[in-house]
């Protein structure tokens, strides 16, 4: 008697599709830092210690010297509270007189919506936590791109890590800058549009989100903020009667935190990441 055994390997190239789609979406997470290895099973946050540091001292010839103040410790914390679901239903009769696979275009596009929220998240997250807070006369100049880029610097900031991420309505203004300078400047025949990254400004990547808010721009090193995934994204189906005999419901679920890191640190206000900047309108 014939069987069908492809029933896992379908469901494994699925769950596969899932997270591919939502990583893809969610293009802001390799703007964090990823502790998603940190969030096991029963945990509800991730706490991230730090420490002070020492302040070197000069000691006279022969004489002691004074023992430092010790190092004092403290976490910043990621709530792993963002429980996000896509729930649908699926009539088989619809997708039996429709030219598309309706299943595997509508997984396609709730992972998708669920990446769109990461990066919402992340984006808010930003918001809140940002140690530098420059408010934006009009469109992005290179004074405010001189003023993050400094904020970071000072506060150490890996600046081979840092990235400046502008909403799509300041692409525009970014282009007529002088100093800011595109791939296809360089004549290396690459695209001039990489998931977003459309050239560089001192050094710095730049790279446009359209969801960031019109007017607004981040600095920020992946130090600053960080994102967790407590359980990946998956997706599952069981049978939906009201729908017919071969309808189904279908969930796309992830379970996930963000938050701010280095919060309190050099020059940034409690609460706050030195590693942070936005411009915002």
């Amino acid at each position: 008697m014939a069987s069908n055994n492809l029933v896992n390997t379908k469901q494994d190239l699925i769950a596969a599709l899932v997270q591919r789609e939502l990583l893809e979406s969610a293009s802001l997470v390799p703007l964090c830092t990823n502790y998603s290895n940190l969030a096991v099973k029963g945990a509800k946050s991730i706490s991230i210690p730090k420490l002070s540091s020492f302040t070197v001292q000069d000691r006279a010839f022969g004489a002691a010297a004074t023992e430092n103040t010790p190092l004092t410790d403290s976490i910043d914390t990621i709530d792993l509270d963002k429980n996000k679901i896509v729930l649908f239903g699926y009539d088989a009769a619809d997708e039996q007189q429709s030219t598309i696979n309706y299943l595997t275009a509508a997984i396609t596009r709730a992972s998708r919506a669920h990446g769109r929220q990461v990066n919402s998240d992340i984006l808010t997250e930003w918001e809140a936590v940002a140690g530098l807070n420059q408010a934006a006369a009009g469109d992005i100049t290179v004074d405010d791109i001189l003023d993050m880029r400094e904020f970071l610097m000072v506060n150490f900031a890996d600046m081979g890590t840092a990235r400046l991420v502008l909403a799509a309505d300041q692409e525009k203004a970014m282009l007529k800058i002088s100093e800011f300078s595109r791939y296809d400047y360089r004549g290396d025949g690459t695209s001039p549009i990489i998931n977003g990254q459309i050239g560089s400004v001192y050094g710095v990547p730049v790279v446009i989100n359209q969801q960031v808010k019109a007017g607004q721009a981040f600095m920020l090193a992946p130090e600053g903020s960080a994102v967790a995934f407590q359980r990946n994204p998956a997706v599952a189906e069981q049978p939906a009667l009201e729908y017919g005999t071969g309808g189904k419901q279908v969930a796309v679920d992830v379970l996930y935190g963000v938050g701010g890191l280095q919060l309190g640190e050099g020059s940034a206000a409690v609460g706050l990441s030195p590693l942070v900047t936005k411009l915002i309108a």
